[in-house]
């Protein structure tokens, strides 16, 4: 298979060095560049714990703390990775969502013993605050880092798409998807994905490419890596959601 990835540059390099060991064909367009803010102390102090809702988050704290020694929560498998390799001790994973994120919060701490952290970028998904919020648990954000959207795709790309090349482009948020997809009709090329299958984590992230011509859209059962690639036949020895 000969698949595109479009995430950020920092989430590709393990994936496409796993499909590549299996012998996979890998080319990269991140159709979202991340910019990290200026450096600040960040008090964890009042905090009983972390939540992640990325790696990126992981990444933009490291940056700002040395701290490693309270309890993090991440909101998949890839986060827990990152959080692991930045040096946390403690840290418990969801499923895959900000839902999930929620539930796993909700069933491993009492709100009466502190408030929670949430280390995030300017633009979020899913209103995690509110979820919590429900629960009794008080939840303060620390923004560290914007996505913003890449504003072509490369036309070394282009030319891959309509020479039929990419048999498969993985799809991982609502956000990119949909910057995917404008990208594409910006420079006029959705009849190229007619040979080409969306790899949707997601029903939502399917729902914002299903008005595209795709040769097909697959849509994984669980909100996580394993589940994505287990859709196109590959197995992945790590999960890098």
């Amino acid at each position: 298979m000969h698949f595109l990835l479009t995430r950020p540059q920092q989430d590709n390099r393990r994936l496409r060095q796993a499909l590549v060991a299996l012998g996979h064909r890998v080319d990269c367009a991140p159709v979202i560049t991340i910019t990290y803010y200026d450096r600040k102390p960040i008090d964890i102090t009042p905090f009983q714990a972390m939540l992640f809702t990325s790696a990126n988050g992981v990444r933009a704290f490291a940056l700002n703390s040395s701290v490693r020694n309270i309890p993090c929560f991440a909101v998949g498998p890839a986060t827990a990775r990152e959080a692991a390799d930045c040096g946390f001790q403690t840290i418990f994973t969801a499923g895959g969502n900000v839902d999930r994120l929620a539930g796993l919060v909700k069933e491993s701490l009492d709100p009466a013993t502190g408030p929670l952290l949430h280390i995030s970028g300017r633009d979020i998904a899913g209103d995690l605050a509110a979820l919590l919020g429900q629960a009794g648990f008080s939840l303060s954000r620390e923004q560290l880092y914007q996505a913003e959207k890449t504003p072509r795709l490369p036309r070394e790309i282009l030319d891959l798409m309509a020479a039929g090349s990419i048999s498969h482009i993985p799809l991982y948020s609502p956000r990119s998807a949909g910057i995917f997809g404008g990208l594409v009709r910006d420079a006029g090329q959705e009849n190229c994905l007619k040979q080409i299958t969306a790899v949707c984590l997601s029903p939502a992230v399917a729902n914002m490419v299903k008005s595209l011509p795709w040769r097909e859209i697959l849509t994984a059962k669980y909100p996580n890596q394993t589940s994505l690639f287990q859709i196109t036949g590959i197995t992945l020895k790590e999960d890098r959601q």
